[in-house]
């Protein structure tokens, strides 16, 4: 006969996904002061499935309202756990604890579990102020950041309520309340501390049910992101010590890209990678797949293949025996969408011949200057995913191609036009890629790009900072606010004028060149900023137009494997 777990297991468009629990959770009850001390003591912890701390300080007071109100919380979920001596985060503070046996991970409630014992707990922050609270017993309200110097003896902080002792110092040393206020602050202590707390522990060997609870738990209300389900219930984990490369681990697979300063991409995809690449929905949740779906995803060892293989395509110069895209770092990809599509392609056709990667570079540019690699068109994406297949008989890969091809259409030559500069805005990133073809350098040689990306936003670097262009006409404000105004240079100053203008022409002429600033506009860069924007906007505007003309192969003939001239495509 069929047992009722057996029957649990069996149910369900993804039961392969949501294992049963051996046995049911242990209800139990336990108040924030013993909530906070095993907390400092170590023994409860977050596991690594967990998603990130998402609250906001206004999360936080309102926890803190909603106990001071009596209001329930919600319960709390524990998976019990051995664990190791080691560095902790509560917050954004961090603490060394002792090796237990008797440790919880927090499975659900960690949101809220952090918010209690970082504003509560006397410990250092670093500058994170979300758990920077404070109670006014005159309003009965609490409040977020520091007490402002006058009310420094009247607002209590939060992490003075934390501790009866710090309670007691603080009344002895800063508190200017009276009796009653005082009595008011020890009420609310005591409501606080005291406040019971519904919670269920969980003893299981096997982490993929534990993964269940937390994906199905935290799939209702606030949702998590498609990323964070999946890794959930298919990345690396607790208990996963023995089998820890057969998973498909998405924060792996992130460090797997990062190959000669590619840098990670974001979490998310790497997702819509692993999707394409198994011929799904990239825009699917998993919870969506069907279990075919999910019984086909691809293997560990072979995204890792081929997103390798995309990294190197993507960052192969334009030109030689192995063309690429000559995107050196995802930073600079303007579309992240050919990233999941790229993907695809090099796991079913791994070594494809120079001229299926040339294409494959011009359709990559192509899709920018048409439009089709957008975000937002994730049907387009749908279709270039599908695109990609292995056919029945020869030609397969010639076939994929011209589909491919056909999906983003023969862009036109067009103008260039300058809109305000954002390092993560695809024209930004044609930009600065336009900019980097010609070999910024400054007087010690070429601008290593690396450098650049160290700064974050600030990888192209404005030549008139705010404080001059913000008193010139209104157009050349906005002019000043796009790429005219901005070079690859990585220098300490803020704004860039003043390093140019220690190069002289023709002296300099070689390094003013490399950053599109020729004999006319480097007069003007003493005198003239408007003019300066205008000329150098102008020419960045003919330049971009090139660029995108020569890397999409706009007028050219399509070129297609040799196979394809013999063999139709089925």
């Amino acid at each position: 006969m069929q047992t009722v777990i057996e029957a649990a297991a069996g149910s369900g468009a993804t039961q392969s996904l949501y294992i049963p629990l051996d046995k049911p959770s242990q209800a139990i009850s336990l108040n924030v002061r013993k909530l906070i001390g095993r907390v400092l003591e170590g023994e409860i912890r977050v596991p690594p499935f967990q998603r990130p701390l998402r609250w906001a300080a206004d999360d936080v007071v309102k926890l803190f309202d909603s106990i001071l109100k009596g209001y329930p919380i919600g319960s709390l979920l524990f998976w019990k756990h051995t664990f190791e001596a080691s560095s902790l985060h509560i917050g954004n503070a961090h603490a060394e604890v002792p090796a237990t046996s008797d440790g919880w991970y927090i499975v659900d409630g960690q949101q809220r579990t952090t918010a209690l014992a970082a504003s509560l707990l006397d410990l250092d922050q670093r500058g994170d102020k979300r758990w920077t609270l404070r109670f006014d017993p005159t309003t009965n309200r609490f409040l977020s950041g520091p007490a402002e110097p006058a009310d420094r003896g009247r607002h209590v902080p939060l992490t003075v309520l934390g501790d009866l002792r710090r309670l007691g110092k603080w009344f002895q040393k800063g508190c200017e309340l009276d009796d009653d206020g005082q009595r008011r602050v020890e009420e609310v202590q005591q409501r606080l501390l005291d406040y019971e707390i519904p919670a269920y522990v969980t003893e299981t060997k096997d982490a993929d049910a534990l993964r269940a609870v937390f994906a199905r738990m935290n799939s209702t209300g606030v949702r998590m992101r498609a990323d964070e389900v999946f890794q959930a219930l298919l990345g690396a984990g607790p208990g996963d010590g023995h089998r820890p490369q057969g998973r498909l681990d998405l924060d792996r697979l992130q460090r797997a890209c990062d190959n000669d300063g590619f840098g990670e991409p974001p979490r998310s995809e790497v997702l819509k990678a692993v999707l394409a690449m198994s011929g799904a929905d990239p825009s699917k949740r998993l919870e969506d797949l069907a279990d075919s779906e999910i019984a086909h995803l691809v293997s560990a060892s072979d995204a890792t293949e081929a997103l390798t293989r995309t990294v190197e395509f993507l960052q192969a110069p334009v030109s030689g025996g192995a063309p690429g895209a000559g995107i050196p770092s995802y930073a600079f990809v303007p579309y992240p969408v050919a990233f999941a599509i790229l993907a695809r392609w090099f796991h079913l056709f791994p070594e494809p011949d120079e001229t299926t990667r040339r294409e494959l570079a011009r359709w990559l540019w192509r899709g920018v200057a048409t439009g089709v690699h957008q975000r937002a068109a994730v049907s387009a994406m749908r279709l270039q995913v599908k695109a990609i297949e292995v056919r029945d008989g020869s030609g397969q890969m010639a076939g994929s191609l011209r589909r491919l091809l056909d999906a983003t259409g023969e862009p036109a030559s067009r103008e260039w036009q300058l809109d305000p500069f954002h390092a993560h805005h695809a024209a930004s990133r044609v930009e600065m890629l336009t900019l980097l073809a010609r070999g910024p350098r400054d007087r010690n040689g070429p601008v290593a790009w690396r450098s650049l990306l160290s700064s974050g936003d600030r990888v192209a670097r404005e030549i008139f900072s705010s404080g001059a262009w913000r008193k010139l006409d209104e157009p050349s404000q906005m002019l000043a606010r796009t790429a005219a105004n901005r070079v690859l240079l990585d220098t300490q100053h803020s704004g860039l004028r003043a390093e140019l203008r220690k190069w002289s022409w023709p002296a300099d002429l070689e390094l003013l060149e490399s950053h599109l600033i020729d004999e006319t506009s480097r007069a003007m860069l003493e005198s003239d900023p408007a003019a300066f924007l205008r000329h150098r906007g102008a020419r960045l505007r003919a330049e971009v137009a090139v660029f995108l003309k020569e890397r999409a192969g706009i007028g050219e003939p399509r070129l297609l494997p040799l196979e394809s001239y013999y063999e139709a495509d089925s």
